[in-house]
């Protein structure tokens, strides 16, 4: 039953994303066309990407392990209580923990 909830969770989230950037990508299309029939100067995107985005590897990383680190806890403290609600609380708390930290670790220096 688990499983089956998880799946549903996660193609939910596969269809938001999907969606999101579909209309990101058509209301582009559409602002551009609406200044191309202004005869406003549009300027001309080299294959669509922005190379100067820089994906933060780092603070991902460091979300991650603080998730799996607070899996590994829950399922200890699991096994000591035998109370089941430990794994997902514990996620959840390292996950934020973890996202503390990132946004401290990402931070450019002055």
């Amino acid at each position: 039953m688990g499983q089956i909830i998880f799946t549903i969770i996660f193609l939910a989230f596969l269809a938001a994303a999907f969606l999101a950037w579909y209309f990101t990508h058509k209301s582009r299309e559409k602002e551009r066309m609406l200044l191309i029939e202004k005869g406003i100067e549009v300027p001309e995107q080299k294959g669509g990407w922005n190379f100067s985005f820089r994906f933060p590897w780092l603070k991902i990383g460091v979300l991650i392990t603080a998730i799996a680190v607070g899996l590994i806890i829950g399922i200890i403290l699991n096994e000591i209580t035998g109370e089941r609600q430990f794994p997902p609380v514990m996620m959840l708390f390292f996950g934020g923990i973890g996202m503390i930290i990132a946004h401290y670790v990402g931070k450019k220096e002055n």
